[in-house]
């Protein structure tokens, strides 16, 4: 069967996140960059002299770009307090629309931007790439294989140091909204769990870069009744782990541990443990094939959306799902400043 032709993409941004995605996109077999939204001059050049781009596909605004080349879909990735705006205007120009988490500002931002989108009848994407990743996939298959039963506590660690400049370090609370949104999405979109109640102490750090709270503890309590106790530190001085964290997931019939990309298992029933295909018996556990995808990571994440835009169906972490991973973020900053419990139901609700 011939491969279909490629989607055709506009950046909209080309910052220090957004600068990554232009390599990433031309690399993608599923979509051309057909222009770029960039008004710094500077950057403009240096696009020019480091992707070959020709000048005449760099635009100075979304209108001038839509006039000159055609296009499916826009990938939004301009500062966060933008989103809303920008992905409003690009849904107008009737382009599917991939955005960089988080979603918008405010929940309410939120909904009206997927709003626009099913009156206009296109695709909104969040751009949540920790999800498309083997170790996650990993992790969600023997969950729904229930090799280990139904989850009751999960205890995620999290420990970098990156130096941010840019629009992270003045953020208030640049762990919570930029980097556990990440992890959140992994509570609701790899283990399965929806949360009803955040409380969260965000601090930080005497020797942190950042302007607000590099540094947090988070528990979240699920529908099921499962508890996650969540700490999160994004100015560690020395101890590292990987971007996805630390899992111990502890569950009815067993337990697995998610650390430095490796899944290990272990279940009470000693026949489900065995006749496990896909994982070999190490040091009395079981360490879990990592799951084989055709695309991994942010070029995982444009597949999705192609393929959500060809079938005519919602990505997997569409804009009107991806409200509700946004409201834990907006809740354990809202639990930080109020210094109480919040609900995940009062933030729906409230629209803040």
């Amino acid at each position: 069967m011939a491969t279909p032709l490629k989607l055709k993409m506009i950046q909209i941004g080309a910052g220090g996140w957004g600068w990554s995605w232009i390599q990433i996109l031309l690399e993608s077999p599923y979509w051309d960059l057909e222009g770029l939204v960039i008004r710094n001059k500077e950057t403009k050049k240096r696009v020019i002299e480091q992707f070959a781009i020709e000048p005449g596909r760099i635009f100075d605004t979304l209108d001038q770009a839509v006039k000159a080349v055609r296009a499916d879909a826009a990938l939004v990735v301009v500062p966060p307090e933008a989103h809303a705006e920008v992905t409003e205007g690009a849904l107008g120009h009737g382009l599917h629309c991939l955005v960089e988490k988080p979603i918008a500002p405010t929940i309410k931002d939120a909904r009206k931007m997927v709003g626009v989108a099913e009156a206009e009848d296109r695709k909104l994407m969040i751009a949540q790439n920790y999800r498309f990743k083997r170790a996650p996939q990993t992790v969600k298959k023997i969950l729904q294989s229930k090799i280990i039963g139904d989850i009751g506590s999960v205890f995620v660690n999290f420990q970098k140091s990156t130096r941010f400049t840019g629009f992270r370090a003045e953020m208030e609370d640049p762990l919570i909204i930029d980097l556990s949104i990440h992890h959140f999405d992994h509570m609701r979109g790899v283990l399965g769990l929806e949360p009803v109640r955040v409380t969260a102490h965000g601090w930080n750090p005497k020797w942190s870069w950042f302007k607000g709270n590099a540094a947090a503890a988070i528990i979240l309590e699920m529908e099921n009744g499962a508890v996650v106790t969540y700490t999160g530190n994004w100015v560690s001085q020395g101890w590292e782990t990987t971007w996805d964290a630390d899992w111990h997931i502890q569950a009815s019939e067993g337990e697995m541990v998610w650390s430095q990309n490796e899944v290990f298992f272990r279940s009470n029933d000693i026949m489900k443990e065995v006749f496990t295909k896909f994982s070999a018996e190490t040091h009395k556990r079981h360490r879990a094939d990592l799951l084989e995808m055709p695309a991994e990571d942010r070029y995982a994440v444009l597949l999705e959306f192609a393929s959500a835009i060809r079938e005519n169906r919602e990505p997997e972490t569409s804009g009107k799902d991806n409200i509700n991973t946004f409201a834990m973020v907006v809740a354990s900053c809202l639990s930080n400043r109020l210094k109480r419990p919040v609900t995940i139901r009062e933030v729906l609700e409230g629209g803040v």
